[in-house]
């Protein structure tokens, strides 16, 4: 069984700097989505994956705290609790999963990669949208929790590829044995 100290890194200068440098992609990558706001489409996820993999849930949920304040306040849009809730939560999801793993199968990326399309993205970012739109026509929740749940059906194997394809590539993995050691 995983302690708390299992998920917990302490991090050299290099480990430090590379951190920023993912952070700064995030950020870089997050500017870019297709889609109205209550559709975005991006490719933010592949960093979150990263980081988490790379540095674990704790390091990798305080990145996400700070991602968010971050675009936040760059975007200039007004800042929302329940968005940085998901950002942590999408980032443990990723860390508790990926964190430690040599090589990570096709099952637990399917099943994480799941888990934060259903939970975070279908379920509880909706919830937001719903709420930072004062939505409350009871058709129009519904179709927006279809065109929502639509959107990750389809996100899904693309995220699975990309994830496992990223994560399990063995030049990123020569460099993060570099990173950490």
């Amino acid at each position: 069984m995983k302690t708390l100290e299992s998920y917990f890194t302490r991090l050299n200068p290099r480990a430090v700097a590379l951190l920023g440098i993912l952070l700064a992609l995030q950020l870089l990558i997050g500017r870019f989505t297709v889609g109205p706001n209550f559709l975005k489409i991006g490719f933010g996820f592949i960093i979150v994956a990263v980081i988490a993999h790379w540095f674990g849930p704790y390091w990798g949920v305080l990145t996400a705290i700070v991602q968010d304040l971050i675009s936040t306040a760059i975007n200039g849009h007004a800042f929302f609790f329940g968005f940085m809730i998901s950002a942590i939560l999408g980032a443990l999801i990723y860390g508790i999963s990926f964190y430690n793993r040599e090589h990570i199968s096709w099952v637990r990326t399917m099943v994480t990669v799941a888990l934060v399309l259903l939970i975070v993205n279908t379920i509880l970012n909706t919830l937001w949208v719903i709420m930072m739109g004062n939505i409350t026509d009871p058709n129009a929740i519904m179709k927006m929790i279809e065109i929502r749940g639509l959107k990750q059906i389809m996100m899904f194997p693309i995220q699975v590829v990309l994830i496992h394809t990223i994560l399990n590539n063995k030049s990123l993995g020569q460099l993060m044995q570099r990173v950490f050691n």
